[in-house]
């Protein structure tokens, strides 16, 4: 068991939350999205108490810089940082305070930055998945911990479908890997950058119509 600190606020940050309750991992605090949190655009406020480790842990809501937060997390001593749906860069003060661990809905090196699920979509990927990876400085850039590819094609799927296999694929990996990055012996696979993709907001107006209508559900509405 280590002491984790977990930062996010969207539903995939609330199921990852939830397994690593279950896995015995000690939360010494939850930081999640306040009502006025930038970057949140079409993401609904989650209904916590569909997650019952929600009313057993300390939880604080950001609503500017997770960064103005890096001394009162170094109170709490932790042993590792989760990194689940945030949409903030992390400082340098931040960085150094443990390991931090984070989870991205894409097959990195391909699909790293913004709306994965979404974009995998509006490119025809022809299978997406999600990587468990240790977060450096850059934009999902850091080491692979381990990767599981999806079943489920980005080419006739809609964004909901690929979400809940997310959310899936994720839970494995934790339940997979944890007990690697609590004994430190977990991997650490440096990307091929060479055939790293990179992707920002969505401009929904320059795609056709029927691939955005299978893109802009949920989460993305």
């Amino acid at each position: 068991m280590a002491r984790v600190i977990i930062i996010g606020g969207i539903e995939s940050t609330y199921r990852n939350a939830q397994v690593l309750h279950e896995i015995g991992e000690e939360i010494v605090m939850f930081y999640t999205r306040g009502p006025h949190s930038p970057g949140w655009e079409g993401v609904d406020m989650i209904d916590e108490s569909r997650f019952p480790f929600a009313s057993k842990v300390p939880r604080m809501r950001v609503d500017g810089s997770i960064n103005d937060h890096v001394r009162e997390m170094r109170e709490l001593g932790p042993d590792v940082i989760y990194s689940l749906g945030w949409q903030q860069i992390y400082s340098r003060e931040l960085l150094g305070l443990c390991k931090l661990v984070g989870i991205h809905e894409s097959l990195l090196p391909e699909g790293a930055g913004a709306v994965p699920i979404a974009n995998a979509i509006l490119h025809g990927f022809s299978c997406t998945g999600c990587t468990l990876f240790w977060i450096d400085s850059g934009v999902d850039t850091g080491a692979i911990i381990g990767q599981l590819r999806g079943l489920i094609d980005p080419r006739t799927a809609n964004a909901t479908a690929l979400y809940e296999e997310g959310m899936r694929l994720s839970a494995d990996l934790l339940r997979m890997f944890v007990p690697h990055i609590n004994a430190g012996t977990a991997p650490a696979i440096p990307q091929d950058f060479s055939r790293r993709t990179v992707y920002r907001k969505v401009n929904w107006g320059q795609w056709p119509k029927d691939v955005v209508e299978r893109a802009r559900v949920y989460p993305y509405a």
